[in-house]
């Protein structure tokens, strides 16, 4: 049982790693790795404790994932109608990059953002200089929060790391 909750853990960090780059869902597979973990051994290594605290960092990334592509359209000055372009343009991306351009869902997801802020912005203030910095700011706060949520990503690791390496269990 231990090696399959190991198998687990580590398939699901993985693809959990590698989706923060893809979606907004990449700490939701670690978190959901850790608790799959937790349960197939009895959380004698992962405690209740430990996930809730891995809990909290993953809604600390999600929260933050929001606030960073709002904070980036905003910083640029842009209106509350380029945020919510840029966050509908964002979803549509990622379809589109995937379904039917083959582009890829990062490139769709960020060329979403950035027309879908533009956009939004051009047809309020219809100032194309303006709805070009919201463009940009969107873009910027999606690679900002990639780059939060990889580091939450690494400070999970090494929570379940430090946890299974002083684990009596496992202590040699």
């Amino acid at each position: 049982m231990e090696f399959a909750a190991f198998g687990l853990l580590i398939a699901l960090s993985l693809i959990g790693l590698a989706a923060i780059f893809f979606t907004t869902f990449g700490t939701f597979i670690i978190m959901a790795g850790a608790v799959a973990f937790g349960w197939m051994t009895q959380f004698q290594i992962l405690d209740l404790k430990t996930l809730i605290l891995i809990g909290v960092l993953y809604l600390f990334g999600e929260f933050f994932e929001y606030l960073a592509v709002i904070f980036g359209v905003k910083k640029l000055g842009a209106s509350n109608a380029a945020v919510i372009g840029a966050i509908l343009g964002g979803i549509f991306g990622a379809f589109l990059g995937v379904g039917f351009f083959a582009i890829g869902i990062i490139p769709g997801t960020l060329l979403g953002i950035f027309f879908g802020a533009f956009l939004f912005e051009w047809l309020i203030h219809q100032n194309v200089e303006t709805a070009l910095k919201a463009g940009i700011g969107g873009v910027l706060g999606r690679i900002a929060s990639v780059m939060v949520k990889l580091v939450i990503a690494l400070m999970i690791f090494a929570m379940i790391a430090f946890k299974i390496m002083h684990s009596p269990l496992y202590s040699y």
